[in-house]
């Protein structure tokens, strides 16, 4: 039986285009132009897990002492054992990083620019975070859907954060929530409660710095 035969012109494309293809893979492959966003530093990264865990300390402490009230149930004891626990990890952990260093050189009066590529880590990892924790009212299909848990965390969330920013002289609010909830109930986006719900939340507010305000007379 006769073989096969390739006219030549046919047979030297082929041959060039296996040639071509081993030359093609024996070269190295080309870097990314875009270079990655850079690793946090360890300085960056100490400030963030001292402020994260300080900011849970405090956090913890609020649901402590509104748990003392009768009118409170004890089991919002157990949200201060995970609260915010989501940002020790990815895909929260690095972005986050980078959004607390943000917002320590933004209180100092040093202007700060994200690295090529952070902000949109970080965009998705507040995303991530006021998704999959429950005190955030972006978790829920509704704020309206929040339970009285639900609520709690989330003044003592807007306590502690006030009290920091007290504390480090950003905004002079007593370390109370009401200037907060004030700018926020019912004029950003998510943040539409019922009014029952908003009655609560104030309620929640007026209890916890009633009671802080006893406990920091009787030290």
């Amino acid at each position: 039986m006769t073989g096969l035969r390739l006219p030549r012109r046919v047979l030297s494309i082929i041959i060039l285009g296996v040639l071509g293809f081993a030359i093609a893979l024996s070269l190295p492959v080309a870097s990314n132009p875009i270079n990655p966003a850079p690793e946090p530093t360890s300085e960056m990264i100490t400030f963030f897990e001292n402020r994260t865990r300080e900011h849970i300390n405090r956090v913890h402490h609020n649901l402590t002492i509104l748990a003392k009230l009768p009118t409170y149930p004890q089991d919002i004891l157990s949200r201060g054992e995970i609260h915010d626990a989501s940002k020790f990890v990815q895909p929260e952990r690095v972005p986050y990083i980078w959004l607390t260093e943000f917002y320590r050189r933004r209180q100092s009066g040093e202007v700060f620019t994200y690295p090529n590529g952070v902000e949109e880590q970080v965009k998705a990892a507040i995303h991530h975070h006021v998704t999959t924790n429950r005190h955030h009212p972006e978790f829920h299909a509704s704020p309206n859907d929040m339970s009285d848990v639900d609520l709690i965390e989330m003044v003592c969330d807007w306590t502690a954060i006030a009290q920091e920013l007290e504390e480090n002289g950003v905004e002079r609010n007593g370390g109370s929530a009401r200037s907060w909830a004030d700018r926020t109930i019912g004029k950003r986006e998510g943040f539409n409660f019922s009014e029952a719900k908003k009655e609560f939340i104030y309620q929640v507010i007026d209890d916890l710095d009633r009671q802080r305000t006893i406990s920091s007379l009787e030290r």
